[in-house]
């Protein structure tokens, strides 16, 4: 034949090869869907693969002149995956938002992704802050909420998708025990709450001239503020202060040992307005509790023995055995190596959880270690005990009814108490 014909033969067998290899590479045929819109939380399979040599994609979603005291990753880093199977457990929710998308025909695609929550659809995002300070394959990136117009949390509409306005047990201050209560974003968020003194025993919804929840261009910053625009002092015990907390409603089925996998979470936070009585926590538990299982990964309230401002915390699990007692706030931090300075919370700080399949946990405060244990992720954290899932709780809040150095009266010109959160991610690994 002549030889432009045989040239062109051999140009197109040269593409299918091309072609087949790359299908070789990345088979997705058979992972599931991530679940759908519709679908109630804890529904879906969880972890049911890798994504092999692909990774949980590579991103660069870092935001030019904000880097973190702690060195906040920057873009282009892989959140990859070592390749192996998952072995992961039935039951992780997912809202399915626009941003849960992952093209497998672009498995090194650039930018930023909220994920579905599963390693077989991960998010876009960078590594961890820690990931370094822990051994064994990479980690993959399966929820990215980067809070602000340039991230994926853009408005209330993403929030809304992603997170609710109570608790796993559907109440809106800890059961009755703090102070501020949850204000819903929405009439149509709102939920039933009684035992709290509010009016029509229902959840107040946010008016816009006066937010609980507030995006800027890089985070979202939260506000615990009088509920009525009228008041002139305000009391810890009457739930007359509202607040702008939330709960992921994603979740996992399980943790540790039963989940066979390990989690990092990690969150970037500051309190730049404390008052006090303020009440701050990242944790996690499950939907049944007994004194435990739980992990606060920070916890820290205004209360005379810190002195002023917000300039102390502790870490400890609920159910586990903690290396560190945290009898004494300070006392611990300076035991643990975390500078004095480096301690105010109204500066950006990165708090990272790190909880292993063999129930081992550890947690980073920038780059100081200030935790480490043993907790079983079962009902009390009892070996043996029933198994329950996990769920991530950002609480912004203010007073304690149960904790006599919080419960307190305050001018109403007292406040806002301001949280600002950047980012909070989980990342999963075989």
């Amino acid at each position: 034949m002549p030889f432009w014909i045989l040239l062109c033969v051999i140009c197109l067998c040269v593409g299918c090869v091309g072609r087949i290899e790359d299908a070789a590479k990345f088979d997705f045929a058979n992972e599931p869907l991530a679940p759908s819109p519709s679908s109630p939380a804890g529904s879906g399979a969880y972890g049911a693969a890798s994504r092999g040599a692909a990774g949980g994609a590579t991103a660069n979603a870092g935001r030019a002149g904000r880097a973190s005291s702690a060195g906040r990753a920057a873009g282009g880093v892989s959140a990859g995956s070592g390749g192996a199977a998952s072995s992961g457990g039935a039951g992780s929710g997912s809202t399915g938002t626009a941003t849960d998308t992952f093209d497998p025909e672009q498995p090194n695609a650039v930018g930023a992704s909220v994920g579905a929550g599963t390693l077989s659809r991960p998010a876009l995002g960078p590594a961890p802050v820690v990931g370094g300070k822990v051994s064994g394959a990479p980690f993959v990136l399966v929820k990215n909420w980067d809070f602000g117009a340039n991230g994926t949390i853009k408005n209330m509409n993403d929030l809304i998708a992603e997170f609710q306005f109570h608790d796993q047990f559907n109440t809106i201050a800890n059961g009755t025990k703090y102070s501020a209560v949850t204000v819903a974003p929405t009439a149509a968020t709102a939920i039933a709450a009684s035992g709290l003194g509010l009016p029509n025993n229902r959840q107040p919804v946010e008016d816009p001239s006066r937010p609980y929840r507030e995006f800027t261009a890089d985070s979202i910053k939260t506000y615990v503020r009088p509920l009525s625009p009228s008041s002139t002092m305000v009391n810890g015990a009457a739930h007359d202060t509202g607040n702008g907390s939330f709960t992921a409603k994603w979740k996992l089925p399980t943790g540790g040992s039963h989940l066979k996998q390990d989690v990092l979470w990690e969150s970037r936070v500051r309190i730049p307005k404390p008052v006090p009585a303020f009440w701050f926590s990242l944790w996690t538990a499950g939907v049944k509790w007994n004194k435990g299982a739980e992990m606060d990964v920070v916890e820290s309230f205004g209360t005379p023995n810190i002195g002023a401002g917000a300039k102390a915390f502790h870490v400890n699990s609920v159910g586990g055995v903690d290396k560190y007692k945290y009898s004494s706030w300070p006392s611990e931090l300076s035991g643990l190596g975390v500078p004095s300075a480096d301690r105010d919370l109204a500066e950006w700080h990165v708090f990272s959880w790190v909880y292993l399949r063999d129930d081992t946990y550890r947690v980073y405060f920038d780059d100081h270690l200030v935790q480490e244990g043993t907790l079983i992720w079962t009902l009390g954290g009892r070996s043996g005990g029933e198994v329950i899932d996990m769920w991530f709780l950002f609480d912004f809040s203010w007073g304690h009814t149960e904790v006599n150095e919080v419960k307190m009266s305050l001018p109403a010109s007292d406040f806002p108490v301001i949280y600002e959160l950047d980012y909070s991610r989980v990342y999963i690994r075989e």
